[in-house]
């Protein structure tokens, strides 16, 4: 009976041994098959590097560096659990810390930002609240290897195109510049002002003519290198970016969204005004001017000038150009703040989906449902109202939730 019992344990084991065997060779298969595409993708990547011009000894120096970081896979996909509102995106970024040091910066730099100021014709406060905004004045410029961020997201098919160019850019960048190694964001910026490679190439200065153009440490760089970028897209030093404005209680959306550009004094006609009660300046009359409204017809609305859309280039996100634009205009003393009521309610990015979804199902949204509030959603929204006969504001909001029939979750009312 001993006897038996001993066998049994022993073909028990056995087959215990053989399974781990088994499933070691199975998991060790995947990690060698994921290894051989990447090995794979990275001879590819060398021949089209070497055919935009970057040189074998950096690709020889660089290459065995170049490997995958999962956080980075991660954080691309990663969505917030609900949209944030003008009102929480402001108020989060608009601290009086940051206004406080960016007033102190202004008086701590006035050299170089008055002469890089009037060599790019910016107004420094602008260049002090890109800076405060992207990094917080040089004190989060991120910790992440560049290399092997842009390399992981360059090997992700997602978004393969644009992040193989960024960095075949960062590679002649380190070549170019003689770095060996740079920190920064986990999608590749890096910097005082948080560059793309390509954004670099195209704009980067040497303002103290030391020989590199160094935005990572060098200030004098860093402010030529953000106002040149602001030049180059054409910004103009005679007029502001826009200001907060009064809707009529009936406003005629037909020709709001008529795609016919307008001027402040044909906004005016329409009945919209300035929320402070001063007049138009002579200059802003005449201004080519769009309508903004980041939370809908019952928040704050803006009309913005050619200067809006410059910063708009320098980053897609409406919230986030209003806030650079607020705190230059604190930074330079002449914020007179926000003028509209703060009542707000956020949404889930489920509800969003779901508004997405509904859409779809309407024929209104061509896109794949992702819970993000974008250009096709706006546009989207904005066919469903007008076809309800009710404000075109293109915002999600609780009222749209309701001409959907969608579900409105307790934990959000």
């Amino acid at each position: 009976m001993i006897k038996d019992e001993s066998e049994g344990e022993i073909k028990m084991f056995v087959k215990s041994v053989c399974c781990v065997v088994v499933l070691a060779g199975l998991l060790w298969g995947g990690i060698a098959s994921a290894q051989d595409d990447f090995n794979a993708w990275k001879r590819s990547f060398r021949q089209e590097a070497l055919r935009q011009g970057v040189s074998s000894t950096t690709l020889n120096k660089f290459l065995p560096r170049m490997t995958l970081l999962p956080q980075v896979v991660a954080a691309d996909k990663k969505q917030p659990e609900f949209v944030s509102t003008f009102w929480e995106y402001v108020d989060a970024r608009l601290t009086d810390k940051r206004i406080q040091e960016g007033q102190m910066l202004l008086r701590r730099y006035p050299t170089w930002l008055k002469k890089i100021g009037d060599s790019y014709e910016v107004p420094p406060e602008f260049i002090l609240a890109f800076w405060g905004l992207e990094t917080n004045y040089g004190k989060i410029t991120g910790n992440t290897d560049v290399l092997k961020a842009l390399t992981t997201l360059a090997y992700n098919p997602r978004r393969r195109k644009f992040f193989t160019r960024e960095l075949i850019a960062f590679l002649k960048i380190l070549e170019k510049e003689r770095w060996d190694s740079v920190k920064g964001s986990w999608a590749g910026a890096f910097g005082q002002f948080q560059f793309m490679p390509t954004t670099f190439e195209a704009y980067a200065v040497d303002a103290d003519h030391n020989g590199t153009r160094n935005i990572l440490v060098s200030m004098p760089d860093a402010f030529a290198s953000a106002a040149n970028y602001l030049h180059k897209m054409g910004w103009d030093p005679a007029v502001s970016w826009g200001r907060e404005v009064f809707l009529p209680p009936a406003l005629d959306w037909n020709r709001v969204y008529d795609n016919q550009a307008k001027t402040v004094e044909e906004w005016s006609k329409m009945g919209i005004i300035p929320a402070n009660g001063k007049r138009w300046t002579s200059l802003e009359w005449q201004q080519p001017a769009s309508l903004l409204m980041p939370m809908g017809k019952e928040g704050p609305a803006f009309l913005t000038f050619p200067n809006f859309r410059r910063v708009m280039r320098w980053n897609k996100s409406e919230l986030y150009a209003l806030t650079v634009c607020f705190l230059a205009d604190i930074i330079a003393d002449r914020w007179t703040g926000i003028y509209a009521p703060r009542a707000y309610r956020r949404l889930s990015t489920d509800e969003v989906y779901q508004i997405q979804q509904r859409l779809a199902e309407l024929g209104l949204y061509e896109d794949e449902p992702d819970g993000l509030v974008g250009v096709k959603t706006r546009r989207a929204i904005l066919a469903f109202q007008r076809q309800k006969g009710v404000d075109e504001d293109g915002y999600p909001s609780e009222k749209l939730l309701d001409l959907l029939n969608i579900y409105r979750k307790e934990l959000n009312q």
